[in-house]
């Protein structure tokens, strides 16, 4: 992300630019990296608990497992539904997985998110199947397909009535710019970042470097 911008700033300067201007550029973007980066670090140590013990958060895992990996996921993402299985399969003792719903792929992303964060409140029992059925959905999510969904899983009635977002679906997308997470699937592993899919053994051995130690 930080080289894609290092080149937008240079594509702006006149053929004229000076060198001492390029490296300006080349220091203020490694100053950019490094804030970015301790940021990270802070958020990793710190784990605030209104981000990564949220309540009303859809969590993979058991509550008091070891670690906890954030993960910007969207319904509508084709690669999201790779990793999906993935995390499903990891999630346990060791390591739980906290969703947190973007709605940058489609229009339905963010009723998609709404109707499963509902489910998970108010029906959590039949959670497991309404999010397996809603990763399994034809690309792009439509409304019939979500409404489908619901009908066949009894959660008809918790469907989103509302235009807006709710609160923990804002939270989740205002983390998600805060971070600068512009495509997923990303996760937050510590203080790494993962973008893109990835293979279990690569992510198994991301969580396994990860020191519990501060």
């Amino acid at each position: 992300m930080q080289r894609r911008a290092f080149l937008s700033c240079l594509a702006a300067l006149p053929l004229w630019a000076r060198a001492d201007d390029l490296a300006q550029l080349q220091q203020e973007a490694e100053r950019r990296k490094q804030l970015y980066l301790a940021q990270l670090q802070d958020l990793a140590q710190a784990q605030p608990s209104a981000i990564f013990h949220q309540p009303l958060d859809i969590v993979l895992g058991p509550a008091l497992a070891h670690r906890t990996v954030l993960v910007f996921s969207d319904f509508n993402c084709p690669y999201c539904r790779q990793l999906d299985p993935l995390l499903q399969q990891l999630a346990g003792d060791d390591v739980r997985f906290v969703m947190k719903w973007q709605t940058l792929m489609a229009e339905t992303s963010g009723y998609a998110a709404h109707y499963a964060l509902q489910v998970w409140r108010h029906r959590r029992s039949v959670y497991p199947d309404v999010h397996q059925q809603l990763m399994q959905a034809p690309l792009p999510l439509e409304l019939q397909h979500i409404d489908a969904i619901a009908r066949r899983t009894n959660t008809y009635h918790l469907l989103p009535k509302t235009a807006p977002l709710p609160s923990i679906l804002q939270a989740s997308v205002q983390l998600g710019q805060q971070l600068r997470i512009f495509a997923t699937p990303t996760m937050l592993v510590g203080a790494r970042m993962m973008g893109g899919m990835v293979d279990i053994e690569t992510l198994q051995a991301a969580i396994g470097e990860w020191s519990l130690t501060p």
